[in-house]
C-alpha cells in the first residue's frame, strides 16, 4: 500500500545524490521510493505498474501538490544500501532483483513493477536489505 506521511527508512552508506524536477500536483514523502514519469520525465511517488522508473530515495519531503512539473526539485539518495519493506522474502531472495510496487512496497516479483535494486540481506519476512540501482 502506498504511504501518504514522511517515514523512517534505515539506510547503509547512503547520502542525497541527486536533485530532480517533481511533477505537478504531488508530495513526495521522506525515505519513499521515488520514480521517473515515463511520459513527462519528471519524479512522482507512482510506479505507474512498472512503466515509471526507479528514481531513487527520497531525501526529505518535497510537496509540489499545489505547483507545477518542474516548481520544486528533489533530493534523492540512488545509491547505496536501504532496508525496504514487503513480503514473501526468504534467505534465498538474498542476491535477487526487488522490485517496488508502490512508493514504500519491495517485492521479488517483476510483474507490474519496477526495479529498484539487489537484495544484499534477509532480515525477515517482510524485510531486506537492498543495493538500490538507478543506472538501468
Amino acid at each position: 500500500m502506498a504511504v501518504t506521511a514522511n517515514q523512517i527508512l534505515e539506510r547503509r552508506g547512503a547520502s542525497p545524490t541527486l536533485v530532480a524536477g517533481t511533477a505537478a500536483a504531488v508530495a513526495l514523502y521522506q525515505n519513499t521510493m521515488a520514480f521517473y514519469d515515463a511520459s513527462t520525465g519528471y519524479v512522482t511517488s507512482d510506479d505507474n505498474g512498472g512503466a515509471n522508473a526507479f528514481a531513487g530515495i527520497v531525501y526529505q519531503e518535497c510537496d509540489n501538490s499545489a505547483g507545477s512539473a518542474g516548481d520544486l526539485s528533489v533530493e534523492l539518495i540512488t545509491d547505496g544500501v536501504v532496508l525496504l519493506t514487503g513480503s514473501g522474502f526468504s534467505q534465498a531472495t538474498v542476491g535477487d532483483a526487488i522490485y517496488a510496487s508502490d512508493n514504500y512496497t519491495a517485492t521479488a516479483s517483476s510483474s507490474s513493477t519496477s526495479l529498484v535494486g539487489r537484495a544484499t540481506e534477509y532480515v525477515s519476512a517482510t524485510q531486506v536489505w537492498v543495493a538500490i540501482q538507478t543506472d538501468v
